[in-house]
């Protein structure tokens, strides 16, 4: 458990906590990313007693969830890239300018766009564990963009119905069409996305105007890739079929990008198998 600090920027209030771990193999630094709709410190803690690489990691909650809020109070929409740059923020304010990266799903996406971002600004490319992460779901962007619009309808249904447990429902259903519907399993996510429901909502919105760009406009998704010189992508068993095949084929065309099934999971991985997921972390990080 760490203590919360706040960070106060024009148009958010951004929450984070740092572990320390004092028996870590090396001095180096890590910023993990949490997901749409569920906070940082529920997205690792269970992993975060497995890392052994990090001295010190960085875990903060994204604007609209977790405790991270609009200065106004209220739930409001969201962008990429207004979350790309409170993150950077965040990062000169603690002083972070060569650390590693874990992210999950929506952050991911933030992942992706914050490592092109500092390439451009001729800063150190970022080496980066992705599971599941969002935008590289599809090799096709318009079938990706179907995709989405399954999101979108997911949180239309919560903002004008309020009825979360449909909203969270139909989500589930499209990014994890396979899993394996446990009671207790089901229930959890529900309670989960369910926290600051208007928030998950706006922050799905958020990755489907992202996906609307990249179709416009394809070599958007095509130029953050080619920034991204070092990758280990995670994916779930139970997740689609052609998420995996976009993955082989990204490990295939990129050097030095890798990536692992891992079996029984869905887009839940973090929350599934966070021991074994932790360790080959370790191992892409310890490998130079």
């Amino acid at each position: 458990m760490s203590d919360i600090f706040f960070l106060s920027l024009p148009k958010a209030r951004i929450a984070y906590r740092l572990y320390e771990n004092p028996e870590a193999q090396s001095d180096r630094v890590c910023l993990l990313l949490h997901g749409a709709g569920v906070a940082g410190e529920i997205t690792y803690s269970p992993m975060l007693p497995y890392f052994t690489r990090w001295r010190w990691m960085l875990v903060p909650d994204l604007k609209g969830m977790g405790d991270s809020f609009h200065h106004h109070g209220e739930e409001g929409a969201v962008s990429v890239t207004e979350l790309t740059d409170e993150v950077e923020a965040l990062l000169a304010h603690v002083k972070w300018d060569d650390f590693d990266l874990v992210a999950y799903s929506l952050g991911g996406l933030v992942a992706l766009n914050l490592n092109y971002q500092r390439s451009l600004q001729g800063k150190k490319k970022v080496k980066m564990a992705l599971l599941e992460p969002a935008s590289l779901d599809r090799e096709d962007l318009s079938t990706l963009m179907d995709v989405r619009q399954k999101y979108r309808h997911a949180s239309k249904l919560i903002r004008d119905t309020g009825d979360v447990e449909l909203g969270v429902a139909s989500f589930m259903d499209g990014v994890s069409p396979n899993r394996r519907k446990h009671p207790v399993a089901e229930a959890t996510t529900q309670s989960r996305l369910a926290h600051r429901p208007f928030g998950f909502a706006y922050a799905l919105d958020a990755v489907t105007d992202y996906v609307a760009l990249m179709a416009n406009e394809p070599h958007i998704r095509q130029t953050m890739i080619d920034a991204s010189e070092q990758v280990f992508l995670f994916s779930g068993e139970l997740s689609h079929e052609a998420l995996r095949q976009h993955y082989d084929l990204l490990s295939e065309q990129n050097a030095a990008w890798q990536h692992k099934t891992m079996s029984a999971c869905d887009h839940s991985l973090p929350f599934q198998k966070p021991r074994q997921i932790a360790n080959h972390i370790n191992k892409w990080f310890t490998t130079v």
